[in-house]
């Protein structure tokens, strides 16, 4: 019988890393845990296709993993997992490793109702969905330049300074993108028909 993990979930991430980098490498999987949904939602946000972010993010991990050596003691590790993320994705994106973006008004599997129509509930606020997919759809219109910065601010919650270390751009450049990206946005949300125009 395998013995049970010991429980990691109290531990700071520099006593994660402490672990892992003294050979206990199980303990890495307390750091997936704590990473994977924020590294999901950004490499889905770039990449703008779920297969494309389950690879994204496998191989990120493999990568921070192989990198843990490097990190700097005191940092904090959910940045700098999600960095790395968003270089992968990035990198997807650049070596043409994408398939087609689904639309959230395509039909789903064998011709069943579009995530947009699944999504409704009744019982819920119906105008918070409605909203919520003038959002998606508004994001989608975006070109690839604005949707990864607001990616990297709004999902990775990742600082001025490292988007711009992300992007090996400077850190006004980083602002001046980010504030035509959120212009872009409002532009796409005006034109974006409402769902009775459908």
């Amino acid at each position: 019988m395998t013995p049970a993990r010991p429980d990691r979930t109290g531990l700071t991430d520099e006593e994660l890393v402490r672990l892992v980098r003294g050979g206990e490498t199980d303990a890495f999987a307390e750091v997936v845990r704590r990473v994977q949904r924020p590294a999901y939602r950004l490499a889905l946000r770039i990449t703008r296709h779920h297969e494309d972010a389950d690879d994204v993010v496998q191989e990120s991990f493999v990568k921070a993993f192989q990198a843990l050596d490097r990190f700097q003691a005191g940092r904090a590790l959910s940045p700098w997992i999600l960095t790395i993320v968003a270089r992968t994705a990035l990198s997807s994106l650049r070596q043409g490793k994408r398939r087609a973006a689904s639309s959230l008004d395509d039909p789903g599997p064998g011709g069943s109702a579009s995530l947009a129509e699944r999504t409704a509930d009744p019982g819920t606020d119906p105008g918070f969905w409605e909203r919520r997919l003038d959002v998606e759809r508004a994001y989608a219109r975006l070109s690839e330049e604005h949707r990864v910065i607001l990616a990297l601010r709004v999902e990775a919650d990742l600082s001025y300074a490292l988007i711009a270390q992300t992007l090996d751009v400077p850190v006004g450049t980083v602002m001046s993108r980010l504030a035509r990206a959120r212009e872009a946005l409002m532009e796409q949300m005006t034109q974006t028909p409402k769902a009775d125009e459908r």
